[in-house]
Parts: C-alpha cells; structure tokens; sequence
C-alpha cells in the first residue's frame, strides 16, 4: 500500500512545485509580460488564495464523489490548465488562470491527504501514512524554485508550465491506472463531515496549525537574505545549505510521522521548542556561520515537517473526511503566508534586518505553544481516531 500513498506524494509534490514556480522566474515574466515585478508576485498570493478559498469548495462538490474519481477529475484539469497558462500573452489571463489552477492545487492537496488516511493500515497508522503524502511538500519545495529557475533562464517561463502540466498528465495516468478504488462517503458521512467543522475544538486545533506554520514560514521566507547578507555565505554555499534544509526537511517529515499518530501533542512540544530556541539564536548570532548553519539545518528538521501531528490532531476530533482535510489544507496556506506577511511588516517597521523575521518565528512559535497548552482532551490519538476516522 505504501506505493499508493508515494503516488499521492508526487501529487502534492507537482502542485507545491506550481506554486512555487512563479517565484523563481519574476524577473523573466515581468519583462516578456511588460508589467512590475510586484505584479508578477501577485501572482504568487492569487495562487495561494485559491488554494485557501476554492480548495474547500471543490471538496464540497465532491463530498459524495468516490477519492480516486475526485482526484483524477482534479488533476485532469490541473494538467490542462497548467498547460494553457502561457498560450496567451495576457497578464491577466495568467492571473486568473492562476487563481484557477490554485483552486485545483488545495482541492488535490486535501484530497490526497484525505485519501492517504483511507489508505492507512489502521487507525492507528494514520499519521504515519499522511507523513509520507506530505513529503510531497518537502520535495517539491526543494526543487519547485531552482527548477523553475532553471527552466526559466534555459528556454524561458513558459517552458516551466508546460513541464509541470505534463507530469502531472503523467500522474493522472499513472494514477488511472494503479490508484485502488475506495467506495464515495455516505451521505450521512458527508453530512457529518461538514457537522464537525463546527466543532470548537477542531477550530482550536487549525489554530495551532496556522501559527506553527506561520512560525516556519516567517523566518524561512527570510532564510537567503540571513545566509548571504547577515551570515557572509556565498550565493553557491547558501544554495547547497537550503537544498540541506530541504533534505533535513524531508527525513525529518518521515521521522515526525512514525510518532506522530500515539504522540502528536509531545512532537509538537518538542517542535515548538526546538523552533523557539532555533529562531533565537538565529536571531542573536547572525554573524556567526556555525551556529546559523546548524540552526538552519534543525528549523528545517522541526519548521513544515510538524504537518503528520498537526493532521493527527486535526483527525482526531474531525474525522479525515474531504471538508475537514481540505479546510486544514486551507489553514496550512494561510499559515504560511501569515508568516511571510508579517515578517515583512516587522521589517519594514524595526528595520531591513533578516534578524527581525526571526523574532517574528519566535513570537509565532511562542503562540503556537501557548494554544497547544491550553488546550485539553489529549487523549490517546489512536483511541479517538478509532471513533471518528472513516478508514474505507
């Protein structure tokens, strides 16, 4: 079964690559495009708010659909979208078809973890199984950016959306052929799905979710700035330290899942401390090349590798039906780019100093922890999810 649940890995791996895509060849669209480079970046957030809006919609069209069906139908569309976006030479048609394409990407997002947790062992394994899915995360953010880069300089931006809507024909396909079928939700599953996003405790829940992402991503947005500026590392060392970041990333995700399912609420702990201590010193030390290669490396062990425990907690209390994944996934964009927002609004405000997204990472980090310890019904992940978690 695990090479089902690699599959859905590549899925999510080809739609964080799209989103990321833009960001590696601003200069390049901007100038064939004839518009600001601050318009391109718009279209980084346009992507991100269809995946944080029209995700769940689409999910809540399919919530009686059967998950491989839904997925494919996805991904179908995905593929020829993606394909489409440079045929015309419009900014605005690329943004809209951005917004589009971002829908599809939280939509496949969700119902890849989603289908993930069905293609579980057991209840209990649920965890462990979602943190392979969401490696898909870690790769594609190690690889979506250089990538497109590359791609960008060699043959030009264009090229870039023809190659990932073609691996992502290729996934449907591949997909088609070897996904198993899973029977749709009940009408009394759905209806029950949708029941429990009123739950308090799950909202509660996505709050933790929101702020440990968003403490991630508002220092790692600032990482290149404090290797090159702050830390003196030359453009080739810091590209070699992020690509470690994103291999400490990844192993650090599979790690996080084997424990993630009986002790989501102790990793999480260990995390937010891990990322406090981590965000302090870089913050403190900026100059000091050992300890900023060192601390980087662990965010990238503790920052976006914490999702098997936040999924945990979320399931626990919500089911793993398509609504309440597909709004985590929501969450989980929103997060990051909360992050990212208001570590550039300190900045602009404390000054230029990469030091200060650091301080943001822990301020967020500190919440993160705050809300998780306030919370209570910590009961063993794997009893709950006995309860709740529909498992097909």
């Amino acid at each position: 079964m695990k090479k089902h649940l690699y599959l859905l890995m590549l899925t999510i791996l080809v739609v964080v690559m799209s989103e990321l895509q833009v960001a590696g060849m601003m200069p390049e669209i901007a100038a064939d495009l004839g518009v600001s480079t601050s318009q391109v970046g718009l279209l980084v957030s346009m992507y991100a708010l269809g995946m944080a809006v029209g995700g769940p919609l689409i999910a809540f069209a399919f919530r009686v659909t059967p998950p491989k069906k839904a997925l494919l139908i996805v991904v179908g569309l995905y593929s020829v979208l993606e394909v489409l976006v440079p045929t015309i030479h419009e900014y605005w048609w690329l943004a809209l078809l951005r917004i589009i394409t971002g829908c599809l990407s939280g939509a496949a997002f969700g119902l890849s973890v989603t289908f993930g947790a069905r293609l579980a062992e057991s209840p209990a394994k649920i965890g462990e199984a979602v943190s392979i899915v969401l490696g898909g995360i870690m790769a594609g953010t190690v690889f979506g950016l250089p990538m497109s880069h590359f791609i960008a300089g060699q043959w030009g931006w264009q090229k870039s959306f023809y190659v990932l809507g073609g691996a992502a024909l290729l996934l449907f396909i591949i997909s088609l052929l070897a996904l198993p079928t899973r029977d749709a939700a009940s009408a009394e599953d759905a209806t029950q799905d949708i029941r429990n996003l009123r739950s308090p405790r799950l909202w509660s829940r996505y709050l933790v979710s929101l702020l440990t992402i968003g403490a991630a991503y508002a220092s790692f947005s600032y990482f290149t700035p404090l290797l090159e500026d702050s830390a003196g590392f030359s453009t080739g060392i810091t590209t070699l330290i992020l690509l470690a970041y994103g291999v400490f990333s990844f192993i650090g995700n599979l790690i996080v899942g084997k424990f993630a399912d009986r002790h989501a609420v102790r990793v999480l702990r260990i995390g937010h401390g891990f990322l406090i201590v981590s965000f302090a010193l870089l913050a403190l030390f900026t100059e000091v090349q050992p300890v900023v290669l060192v601390m980087v490396l662990i965010v990238g062990a503790f920052g976006v590798t914490m999702n098997p425990p936040l999924v945990t907690r979320v399931a626990e209390v919500g089911g793993a039906g398509n609504m309440v994944s597909t709004i985590h996934t929501a969450v989980i964009t929103m997060g990051g780019t909360l992050g990212t927002a208001v570590s550039a609004m300190t900045i602009s405000v404390f000054g230029d100093d990469p030091a200060i997204a650091m301080w943001t990472g822990v301020a967020f980090a500190v919440l993160a922890a705050v809300v998780l310890a306030l919370q209570t019904g910590t009961r063993s992940s794997g009893a709950r999810q006995e309860e709740v978690v529909p498992t097909g």
